[in-house]
């Protein structure tokens, strides 16, 4: 037997864009068209595929119960299961960060081993992460800059922050001021010790939300 889904709620049909192939079990989501979910290409699964298709009609479903006869015991029972960067897959693993602006979706957890609940219905923000370099300029006692980061995908409405605590690094406070243009992110930091400071450049990881 192959992946079936039962218990389906929210059922409803779409169309797959032009050279997507989807199979049961599969996750659904839009950009200028139907396509595959996938964390890296900022797709979130809106859906699960309930029949399999090429650039075609199929069926599909928001929250039920996804069999997999597939695999052999492809799950844990217990565990949270994630979008994942793998177009149309989930996985027991949450991505991991890095400096592509990656969807922390959870979209079910495994009942047993072969048996997932999935929930695509979405009730808060989208979560997504990334980081990268952030090198301070050179900054007298008590200069406040505003420094703007490059982090691709991440758009002007989006509301981001520093996913840590704020971090001192060679006497540069980063205070987690963090606003959001198109594929850029304005980190503002400050100068708190006696003299000026050239910070080195340091690695930051930023959580960003989006309605």
């Amino acid at each position: 037997m192959a992946k079936r889904i039962t218990g389906a709620h929210n059922q409803s049909r779409v169309t797959l864009a032009a050279g997507v192939t989807a199979q049961v079990g599969d996750l659904i989501g839009y950009s200028a068209g139907w396509v595959l979910a996938d964390a890296d290409a900022r797709i979130p699964a809106r859906y699960i595929a309930c029949t399999a298709g090429v650039a075609s009609d199929i069926r599909v479903a928001e929250s039920g119960i996804l069999y997999d006869d597939a695999s052999t015991a492809p799950y844990t029972a217990g565990d949270l299961q994630y979008l994942s960067a793998t177009a149309g897959a989930h996985t027991a693993t949450i991505p991991a960060v890095s400096t592509t602006l990656t969807i922390l979706q959870p979209i079910g957890h495994a009942l047993t081993t072969r048996r997932m609940s999935f929930d695509l219905a979405r009730r808060t923000a989208l979560r997504l992460r990334a980081s990268a370099a952030v090198d301070p300029a050179s900054g007298g006692t008590d200069t406040v800059q505003n420094l703007a980061v490059t982090v691709t995908g991440v758009l002007a409405t989006d509301y981001a922050r520093l996913a840590s605590a704020p971090t001192v690094v060679q006497g540069v406070i980063y205070n987690g001021s963090v606003v959001c243009t198109a594929d850029t992110v304005t980190v503002g930091i400050a100068n708190a010790s006696a003299g000026t400071v050239d910070g080195a450049s340091t690695t930051v990881e930023f959580l960003v939300e989006r309605d």
